[in-house]
């Protein structure tokens, strides 16, 4: 029996043995050996918080492998939450007695309900989020989770024993292989490897190996899947440039302020942490026919457009809207990244363009034409694994205990990936 709070209060949920496989101990040795962890996840981002705290929920003792412990609650991309088609991901993973609601309820700087004019079933919650304030309350919350131990540590294998005769599969997960050649076992490991594996950054015509912006990929991991049978391919996503907010003209653009009153995306929050008083306003402009012709004209500086390697739902970038869409103008929405922050993240501009024609196309638009790009816009491409390999419990079928979540699978955007390891179940998979 398990309990989990939904809807501001405890419900009871019981699993039974038909529904998700039992753990059970290798039966490759002599005496059965005792995992140093029940579960390991691997990566500590949006997935893997909220897998390795649904783990350590249910008893487990969890351990949470990332290759920095100060980048827990990183936010990569977009400063900001929920929306339409996800906000209500923010109510499920809530449900589940999930992290990224609640820290969402306390470190937002702009809270509106998306929608409205159509019924409640569509409404979409979402908020700016202070991207210093979200990392620093998730971090609190995962370094005293109890029942998970957080290490820092890159994988660069998979330790594989024979597999259970009675389930399918040609082999089972025991344990991962450090790059240092240390080994932890565990009963279940849950990969929630975000954009590392085999990661690429891409701007213009130059390439770099990097998860994302200062961090390493996972090449050997990678690799280890890839011989096991998994049929792997390859998907990108990218970010815009970050401008100075100093430079921007914003009294010539379209304010956008907060709801009063702010509607929290945790069932067991009355407000967020903010009065609507106090929080910060968004700004929207649009691109215009001189931003089509810089892109239609750099086509052949672009790799990252030329490309064949898709990217999930929701992040085109303004290359790809140009060429999907062309004579039409594009909304570009001017984000704050923090209360303190001098970086303004302007929604809508994803772009992979040599550094210099970046700012060549923000100068365009308007209340940009002064702008300082304080870092430009990059494109990420990445390995994941075709989710038919997984089952309803993520799960896959080649390996035994051995757990899928987030952009691993396809998913796009922090709600899908959070959602997928806390409301699909892999933390709890992993430990019945």
């Amino acid at each position: 029996m398990f309990y989990f709070r939904g809807c501001g209060r405890w419900v009871a949920v019981s699993f039974t043995k038909q529904q998700f496989p039992l753990a059970r101990l290798s039966s490759d040795s002599a005496a059965p050996r005792t995992p140093h962890f029940d579960v390991i996840v691997i990566g500590g981002g949006h997935a893997g918080t909220e897998a390795a705290t649904a783990a350590a929920r249910c008893g487990s003792r969890t351990l949470l492998l990332t290759h920095r412990v100060d980048t827990i609650g990183q936010m990569s991309c977009n400063p900001s939450f929920g929306g339409i088609g996800k906000g209500h991901l923010m109510r499920e993973v809530d449900a589940l007695d999930g992290l990224c609601s609640r820290i969402c309820d306390q470190s937002g700087v702009h809270y509106k309900v998306l929608n409205r004019r159509k019924g409640p079933a569509v409404w979409g919650l979402r908020a700016q989020i202070d991207r210093k304030l979200y990392k620093q309350n998730m971090q609190k919350e995962i370094l005293n989770t109890p029942l998970l131990t957080v290490q820092e540590g890159a994988v660069e294998d998979l330790i594989l024993t024979e597999p259970e005769p009675e389930h399918t599969g040609k082999c089972r997960v025991s344990g991962v292989v450090l790059v240092d050649g240390s080994t932890v076992y565990a009963e279940s490991v849950i990969l929630t490897t975000g954009t590392f594996l085999r990661g690429m950054i891409v701007i213009g015509l130059e390439t770099h190996p990097a998860g994302r912006l200062g961090d390493q990929p996972s090449i050997g991991l990678a690799q280890t899947l890839e011989k096991l049978g998994f049929v792997v391919g390859r998907l990108k996503t990218g970010t815009p440039p970050r401008i100075a907010k100093e430079s921007i003209n914003f009294s010539i653009l379209n304010k956008h302020i907060p709801d009063n009153p702010s509607i929290p995306f945790s069932f067991t929050n009355e407000t967020v942490w903010i009065k609507p008083e106090d929080q910060l306003p968004c700004y929207l402009t649009h691109t215009n026919p001189r931003v089509d012709e810089i892109v239609l004209k750099n086509l052949h500086l672009n790799s990252h457009v030329k490309e064949t390697t898709r990217g999930p739902r929701y992040c085109p970038s303004i290359e790809s809207k140009v060429l999907r869409f062309p004579n039409r103008l594009h909304q570009v929405w001017l984000e704050p990244e923090g209360m303190d922050s001098d970086l303004i993240y302007p929604q809508g501009l994803s772009m992979t363009l040599p550094a210099e024609l970046q700012e060549k196309m923000i100068t365009c638009i308007r209340g940009l034409e002064k702008a300082k790009v304080i870092q430009p816009g990059y494109g990420v491409q990445y390995d994941y694994l075709d989710p038919r390999q997984i089952t309803p419990s993520l799960e896959t079928h080649l390996v035994q205990r051995l757990f899928f979540a987030g952009q691993i699978n396809g998913t796009t955007g922090y709600e899908e990936a959070a959602a997928q390891s806390v409301a699909l179940l892999p933390g709890w998979s992993a430990v019945i």
